[in-house]
């Protein structure tokens, strides 16, 4: 037997992939041995038996080359790519029509969008279950050093302890970087996999420290996305039989506490004045208290969509009108500069590149890789949905990033390192077992 499968691995380039066939191939081997004994054939004419009902080495382990090899997802890949060129068009659009911005707005913005291509190809290319087996080392560094820079290292700006600052060269935001905790918890709902209610208790404390580090920047709507995400993927677990509990009732307490807690804690602090005033302004108008600037806003962003033509410029000057036109509000940009159907093509891209992550997540036979893309996936279609929604006036002030579009390097790479790690989940998928050991 040992020959034999010593005979078939060396027909796979793939190395990576050899433990999984190897104990793959040796189960079948075994499992023919002991049907053969059964017959009555004796331990070693039945093993000789098993292994020659395996066919050929050399042929059988071309065939299983041919499966078992790096994959590529080259539609996502060709969609990245028209992102990317679409995004840089879109900004240096902007960089022309607003002369504040400086002449090396576009190209800075180009820079950040080939930084961020170029950390989802490094990423892509790393094994993806090292997180996995490696989770909960790597959730106690990341908040850690997320403490350091929201407490003692972190540059206050506008209220808000948010930005990392680099001296001379500026600052960076250190918002975005906290979403990257989500794959890592995906690792965690992983590592208690087969656990009871004390497995469900150790992922829903998983969740206090970053929420709580988003809350104390102060930045709730971040605090808010990191919740739901991670909520959602506990449920997607729950609902895959991962824990040993009754899912159904698990289920409703779970979320209807999820959604009375914040709503009623939310209540409290306007009460009691905890929040900042910006803070309070925004729950208001979201419950339907709006204030006048935010009526003003909204009345403005219903002037701009009345006005816009389906494709062209519709002569309403929105630049000084409305705030962060290069990131929050960049569909109104679009459609009053260009037209709708750019408006709406820019949306569409971002939907698909978040449904295709969830697609391509939820196809895993590896449950790591597969909770682990939800999680990536959410975050994208989230942050798209968000700000369609905040777009059309829908929703407050709070902060959103239109992935891979907006200005705003650290966002930016953050998107495409989020898709790196959807790639390497595909790469890998044909790679690597169906359980991945972790690290104690």
């Amino acid at each position: 037997m040992e020959e034999y499968l010593e005979a078939l691995l060396g027909q796979i380039r793939c190395k990576k992939a050899w433990p999984m066939i190897e104990e793959e191939m040796r189960g079948h081997i075994l499992e023919q041995a002991e049907e053969n004994q059964r017959q009555g054939m004796d331990e070693e004419e039945a093993m000789k038996a098993a292994v020659k009902d395996m066919g050929d080495p050399v042929e059988a382990g071309v065939s299983l080359d041919r499966v078992h090899r790096p994959k590529m997802a080259w539609g996502v890949m060709a969609l990245m790519g028209i992102i990317s060129v679409f995004s840089i068009v879109i900004q240096w659009i902007l960089g022309r029509a607003d002369a504040s911005l400086g002449e090396g707005y576009a190209l800075h913005h180009a820079g950040g969008v080939a930084a961020g291509y170029a950390a989802m190809l490094l990423v892509y290319r790393l094994d993806y279950s090292y997180i996995g087996r490696y989770a909960k080392r790597i959730a106690w560094i990341f908040c850690g050093v997320a403490f350091l820079f929201v407490f003692p290292l972190g540059t206050r700006v506008n209220g808000a302890k948010a930005w990392i600052s680099l001296g001379g060269i500026g600052n960076i935001s250190i918002i975005f970087p906290m979403y990257l905790f989500i794959p890592v918890y995906g690792a965690l709902l992983y590592r208690h996999r087969g656990e009871g209610y004390r497995g469900i208790g150790k992922c829903i404390l998983w969740m206090v420290p970053v929420v709580f580090l988003a809350f104390r920047i102060p930045c709730a709507s971040l605090a808010l996305m990191l919740f739901l995400i991670m909520a959602a993927m506990l449920s997607v677990s729950v609902g895959k039989g991962w824990f040993k509990i009754a899912k159904i009732r698990f289920l409703t307490a779970f979320w209807s506490m999820t959604v009375g807690v914040p709503a009623f804690f939310l209540l409290l602090c306007i009460r009691t004045g905890y929040l900042a005033n910006y803070q309070t302004e925004r729950i208001k108008f979201f419950l339907g208290m709006e204030g006048s600037y935010a009526d003003y806003i909204r009345e403005i962003i219903f002037q701009c969509i009345k006005s816009s033509r389906f494709i062209g410029n519709s002569g309403t000057e929105t630049i000084g009108w409305i705030p962060e036109i290069g990131g929050d509000y960049l569909l109104i940009f679009l459609s009053s500069y260009c037209g709708i159907a750019v408006a709406l093509l820019a949306g569409l891209l971002l939907l698909a590149v978040s449904a295709k992550a969830i697609q391509i997540s939820f196809g895993q036979k590896n449950q790591l890789g597969m909770i682990m893309g939800c999680g990536c996936g959410l975050i994208l279609e989230m942050m798209t949905v968000t700000g369609i929604l905040r777009n059309f006036g829908l929703i407050p002030a709070a902060q959103v990033f239109f992935p891979f579009l907006s200005t705003g390097s650290s966002g930016i790479v953050v998107s495409y390192i989020l898709v790196g790690i959807v790639l390497s989940i595909y790469r890998y998928q044909n790679l690597l077992p169906a359980g991945i050991r972790m690290e104690p």
